[in-house]
């Protein structure tokens, strides 16, 4: 814990991290320049790492019964839903405008969505922004998360449920993506509950060990832990898709993004660097979410009437110009939206709870750790 707070300032910074490596994976791998197949993948599963290890350093002792994991559950859509609703709207929008027509199945569609029940099935399939997949596959870890967190005091315990969810993991992983169809034709059936569930919890047994224990690392160790988290993320990415999740190169990867979590949680950020690392941790959330829109917006409506053509013709230049300001805006933007939309609507959703809450309804607090 930093300066009193809730908040693990080592863990803000690897999130925001991964959350720009996955926006930096997608544009460049839209525009054609490189497909860094690792920063996109294990961008994501870090994530989930991250997530399972605030949560349990945050709810280890305070899910004691029915009543406070219907209060965990409303908090947690209470963080991600402003958001993720917003651009929902956006991006239908967006392929409304693109397309001259609606999403098929638009009712359902926007249903599954709002209560993030699109995870529990094909959430390749229903989720409506881009990467939105994620989302709905951790809500599904939320409403295990009590039961989880009840297998933490007992090493055990965790150990045998770590084990077991690490080997569905593996198996599950071999029967789609390392099937005989290939990734891509498997990748709908990848992207399910079974294949990440293994770092969620990983990430509850870390987020536990942190609370227990802070080994106070100096900043210069932090620095050690996410250039080198990065420097193996890029040496081992594959030529082909999907092989990053296979064999030695993917129990590799694996197990780097345990160390990673488990180091940045250790790591002790000073005063000076506080600044940057909240404002990474603040801007994750929502440049995961908007730099799709970013890209695609300026693909299909601007660039056409700026340049006569498609994207896909355009130059070197041009394309790393394009690179720059999706970043940059995205970044601006999900900072933006952090501070004056997200958090006032979680302010005002604690406001209206806690008077529920003083009529005889149970009152929520809002997250102080984003994931």
């Amino acid at each position: 814990m930093n300066a009193g707070s809730q908040r693990v300032l080592g863990w803000d910074v690897l999130r925001g991290l991964c959350a720009l490596s996955v926006a930096v994976y997608h544009v460049l791998y839209w525009q054609d320049v490189a497909a860094l197949h690792t920063l996109g993948s294990y961008g994501v599963y870090l994530f989930f790492v991250l997530s399972g290890a605030s949560l349990a350093y945050n709810y280890q002792g305070r899910l004691a019964g029915s009543g406070d994991a219907l209060r965990f559950l409303a908090t947690r859509w209470l963080r991600l839903a402003p958001l993720f609703l917003a651009a929902c709207g956006l991006f239908l929008s967006l392929l409304a405008w693109r397309n001259g027509a609606w999403a098929d199945r638009l009712p359902l569609r926007l249903a599954l969505n709002a209560s993030f029940a699109f995870g529990g099935y094909d959430p390749v399939v229903w989720a409506l922004p881009v990467g939105g997949w994620s989302l709905g596959i951790e809500f599904v870890y939320y409403l295990a998360f009590p039961l989880l967190l009840a297998l933490l005091p007992r090493r055990a315990w965790w150990l045998t449920a770590f084990v077991a969810l690490a080997l569905l993991q593996w198996f599950w992983i071999g029967r789609t993506a390392g099937s005989a169809d290939g990734y891509a034709a498997s990748a709908v059936a990848y992207h399910q509950v079974p294949a990440f569930a293994a770092y969620f919890f990983g990430g509850c047994v870390i987020g536990a060990a942190r609370r227990a224990r802070d080994l106070a690392w100096s900043a210069s160790a932090g620095a050690v832990v996410w250039l080198g988290t990065a420097a193996l993320l890029l040496a081992l990415n594959p030529v082909a898709a999907g092989d990053e999740l296979m064999g030695w190169r993917g129990a590799i990867l694996f197990l780097a993004c345990f160390a990673a979590v488990f180091a940045s949680g250790q790591v002790q950020v000073g005063p000076r660097l506080a600044p940057v690392a909240r404002w990474l941790g603040d801007i994750t959330y929502g440049c995961y979410l908007l730099h799709p829109l970013f890209f695609w917006g300026f693909a299909w409506m601007v660039w056409p009437r700026l340049a006569q053509a498609e994207l896909s013709a355009a130059s070197g230049l041009a394309r790393a110009a394009v690179f720059a300001g999706v970043l940059v805006a995205t970044c601006a933007t999900a900072w933006a939206s952090e501070r004056w939309f997200e958090a006032p609507v979680r302010r005002w959703g604690k406001r209206v709870l806690g008077r529920r809450r003083a009529s005889g309804a149970p009152h929520i607090e809002a997250a102080s750790i984003s994931s």
